[in-house]
């Protein structure tokens, strides 16, 4: 119960100074690096 608590402050905590979009945008942005980088990859196999 404690843990539940103390990660809910810590996500209202961050979220309501924006930090979560920041974090979400940026493994968004990694995640679409990685997908261009295996697609090129594809592209030399064919």
């Amino acid at each position: 119960m404690l843990k539940t608590l103390a990660f809910s402050s810590l996500l209202i905590i961050l979220c309501s100074c924006g930090t979560t979009k920041g974090v979400l945008d940026g493994a968004g942005s990694v995640l679409e690096g990685l997908a261009s980088d295996v697609r090129s990859v594809g592209d030399y196999l064919n």
